[in-house]
């Protein structure tokens, strides 16, 4: 056959976590602290047979770690570092050197491979003057395997060296940890990981808009490796040209103007303005998560404005002035509460639901919009564990300008769901029920977070008739919403515990509307009948209570 040109298949390309894999000592980022010391050591022949590496993922431990074994054994040692040109570091960088065995110890965890390392540690080096055995994720050996590893990492032959790595050095036997030298890794700096990325792309030969590198870096949260991959992922989709709008795009991100948009509303108390933001974000495809994230970023951004720690803020010039300027009639307290709250918020499981969001916010904004009043003692709110300092009350001159429009922008629906508080002090009662509920905040039943529904039973709404705790809620959404919690034994179970644990003895629950004169409104949970219970207990539901 003639006019037919054979190609070769393309060799793969390695990913660029892989390729640009630091080789030395000098090439590592962020962590001078450890290069130092080790190249240091390796210069004057004073090599530990046992490395402990510490430190959060994507910082360089393996990386490190396999340094030290090309330091070890290279044949020409630069200033402490491997030469990378002569034929050990070679074989090494091209993955054929046989006396670097590495260890996935999440995977290889039992007392047999901690055994078969024992019995071939005596085997001299086949290719290099050093035999190096690098354990990742160290904290997963068993304990029994942990124990047999023991006196072979405390005196080792002269030719091995030990590096073990991991995440949760805690979970690491006190003594394994004194038969090494602990080094701690660091997260690396957001500036750091820009200016390796600026450099790969350099080299890489594409376009990458500054600004969109920038937020790469801050998403990364110290791990380079994670910022090296997000970096190829957006190559690859959006080819030469990568701009912050790709950024945003991939990790659905908004452009940071409803995050900005929500944390004014929280902080202003304007809970109608902040629950239309939520579901704003919601309809419009943002990621609950990136949003959650966001706001505590920006609400954690306001606090270190507010006690004057600007160099701890890594936010946009534009984004901080506009915080400034918010944060000049804000009393302090309203931030810690408004970053409390926000930060509690779990959406781990029910990502996609804007509902544990909008109950924040409720929680939030309705604390709030009812500064304390100079004259007239109040209780503290049930969703405040503990009320404002004395010495720090909001004073009309700052807390009224932020606190009426959300006054206004509520209306008449603000008035209904935030009465005038009752200003007798809370019953021993009514202490036992806030201390049950907080202990409910943590739980989460089949759909909602029981904490944040019976919140909405008020500690003064809560009462005693023989066996049976009366619980008057101000919400009728909250109240159908309990009860059909109450209808699953998991739920209703974890409800019973929290109040046995407060009030030191088990009740009955009533559920019923607060200030509600009848008792049609009023449900009686199926626990009165011991027959009741047991079928629920096995997984029934109760489809209709008939009176008799």
């Amino acid at each position: 056959m003639t006019g037919q040109a054979t190609t070769e298949p393309a060799t793969p390309k390695q990913v660029y976590a892989r390729t640009w894999r630091p080789s030395s000592f000098e090439q590592l980022v962020g962590q001078e602290h450890v290069s130092g010391t080790l190249r240091q050591s390796i210069k004057l022949s004073r090599v530990s047979h046992s490395y402990l590496f510490c430190g959060p993922r994507g910082s360089g431990k393996t990386t490190t770690a396999r340094i030290i074994a090309k330091a070890v054994n290279c044949l020409d040692t630069q200033d402490g570092d491997p030469c990378n040109a002569c034929t050990i570091c070679r074989s090494i960088n091209g993955g054929q050197f046989m006396d670097i065995i590495e260890l996935d110890a999440a995977s290889n965890r039992g007392i047999d491979e901690i055994r078969d390392i024992r019995d071939k540690v005596h085997f001299s080096p086949s290719q290099g003057r050093r035999k190096v055995y690098i354990i990742d994720e160290a904290h997963m050996l068993t304990d029994a395997a942990s124990n047999a590893f023991l006196k072979t990492l405390e005196e080792p032959p002269d030719h091995v060296i030990f590096v073990l790595c991991t995440t949760e050095a805690h979970k690491i036997l006190p003594t394994i940890i004194s038969r090494c030298q602990r080094f701690d890794f660091r997260r690396i700096g957001s500036e750091l990981i820009y200016g390796r990325l600026a450099d790969i792309t350099e080299s890489e030969g594409v376009s990458v808009d500054p600004e969109a590198l920038r937020l790469v870096a801050r998403h990364a949260a110290g791990s380079l490796r994670d910022a090296e991959n997000l970096l190829q992922q957006l190559v690859v989709a959006a080819g030469d040209g990568v701009t912050l709008g790709h950024v945003e795009d991939l990790l659905g991100l908004d452009g940071g103007e409803i995050p900005l948009e929500l944390t004014k509303y929280l902080l202003l108390g304007n809970t109608s303005a902040a629950l239309s933001a939520v579901n704003n974000a919601a309809w419009s495809g943002t990621d609950l998560r990136q949003l959650h994230k966001q706001t505590i970023n920006l609400l954690r951004s306001a606090m270190h404005l507010q006690w004057g720690s600007e160099n701890a803020v890594d936010i946009p010039q534009d984004v901080t002035s506009q915080l400034k300027e918010l944060l000049g009639n804000l009393p302090t307290w309203r931030i810690v509460r408004c970053l409390k709250v926000w930060g509690d918020v779990n959406m781990r499981y029910d990502a996609p639901s804007t509902l544990p969001l909008e109950l924040a916010v409720v929680e939030v904004c309705e604390d709030n919009m009812s500064p304390p009043s100079q004259d007239t003692p109040i209780a503290p709110p049930v969703s405040t564990p503990t009320p404002p300092r004395a010495s720090h009350p909001p004073t009309p001159n700052r807390s009224q300008p932020t606190a009426r429009p959300a006054h206004s922008t509520m209306g008449q629906h603000s008035t209904e769901r935030r009465p005038t508080p009752d200003p007798a002090p809370i019953s021993e009662l009514g202490a036992k029920w806030l201390t049950a509920v907080k202990t409910l905040g943590r739980h989460k039943g089949k759909k909602y977070n029981l904490g944040a529904l019976l919140r909405d039973c008020k500690a003064n709404a809560v009462s005693l008739d023989a066996n049976t705790l009366i619980l008057g809620f101000s919400n009728k959404a909250n109240l159908e919403r309990m009860l059909e919690e109450m209808e699953d034994p998991g739920s209703r179970r974890r409800v019973s515990d929290a109040v046995t644990d407060a009030f030191g003895a088990a009740y009955e629950f009533k559920l019923t509307m607060a200030n509600s004169g009848s008792t049609a409104n009023t449900v009686k949970t199926a626990q009165q009948s011991s027959l009741v219970r047991t079928a629920l207990g096995m997984g029934a539901r109760v489809l209709e209570e008939i009176e008799e």
